[in-house]
């Protein structure tokens, strides 16, 4: 198949373009403002270059994980959170319609409050904040084109040597001997964005459509986390400090008891932090 990745240059992005390729599929990539080798240019909000680059490329398949996932930022700028994180999947989307070619998009355990995770795909949502509610009115508005397939994982993180990645940015301070400052009252279901994406592009190969939970198989704290990456990495956990999310000047609400399970166990992912490659993370962060 040939596909169209929406966002490529991003976390799950990258991983995807590599998963794709790796699995002998054709693949084009976008970006919008982090430019990479052999990825093309793509303003998804405006109409005539979606509309162009399905004309140019002819796609089977369209991935959107592009987005804005600075939740502070969607919730300082609500505005423009609602046409990146909504009317630009929608573009997307009327672009895919005619030719019923299959969508999909990449959403957040955001969508839920955090009250009683972990969360099925049936369970109702209630977002905290403005990037949860564009989250959650994008997946409706998508799910509305039968060919949509809605992928929501949580806390992602890869072997990626990039600031973006969360293990990367722990490596980074605990190399240079900063404080780190990690909840120990929230609580998620750590994603491997390899995984994620593989088993994104089984189901979508498969013909699932509608929501699936993509998450990895552990619950923990944020602080638990971050003191695993330490020890793995061979750190002191000394410079890690235990607070509460109440005492981060945070613009928008955090669920706290969140995390994703699935109704779909031939989708599920066994992969935990343990088997991540840290080796290009250790001589790059």
């Amino acid at each position: 198949m040939k596909h169209l990745v929406i966002g490529a240059s991003g976390q799950v992005g990258h991983a995807l373009m590599k998963a794709l390729d790796e699995a002998g599929h054709s693949v084009i990539g976008t970006y919008f403002s982090h430019s990479e080798p052999g990825l093309v240019h793509l303003d998804m909000t405006r109409r005539d270059a979606v509309e162009n680059i399905f004309a140019k490329e002819a796609p089977e398949a369209v991935w959107i994980p592009g987005a804005m996932p600075d939740v502070d930022r969607c919730e300082r700028e609500p505005a423009f959170s609602h046409q990146v994180n909504v009317e630009a999947p929608q573009l997307v989307m009327a672009a895919a319609r005619p030719a019923s070619i299959p969508l999909v998009y990449f959403s957040t355990d955001y969508v839920f409050d955090g009250v009683d995770g972990p969360y099925l795909e049936s369970a109702p949502v209630h977002p905290l904040q403005v990037y949860g509610q564009h989250k959650v009115e994008a997946e409706t508005a998508l799910l509305a084109y039968p060919q949509t397939l809605v992928v929501r994982p949580a806390w992602i993180y890869s072997d990626e040597p990039n600031p973006r990645n969360f293990v990367y940015r722990v490596l980074s301070d605990l190399k240079e001997g900063r404080p780190i400052k990690s909840a120990v009252d929230q609580i998620n279901t750590p994603t491997p964005a390899g995984a994620l994406v593989r088993n994104a592009l089984q189901a979508l190969i498969e013909g699932h459509r509608g929501v699936l939970h993509l998450a990895g198989p552990e619950r923990l704290t944020r602080l638990a986390l971050v003191e695993r990456i330490a020890r793995m990495a061979g750190f002191s956990t000394d410079s890690i400090q235990s607070i509460s999310v109440g005492d981060l000047p945070l613009p928008a609400k955090r669920p706290l008891k969140g995390g994703l399970i699935s109704s779909y166990a031939r989708y599920g992912i066994s992969e935990r932090l343990e088997d991540l490659n840290l080796t290009p993370l250790l001589t790059t962060s």
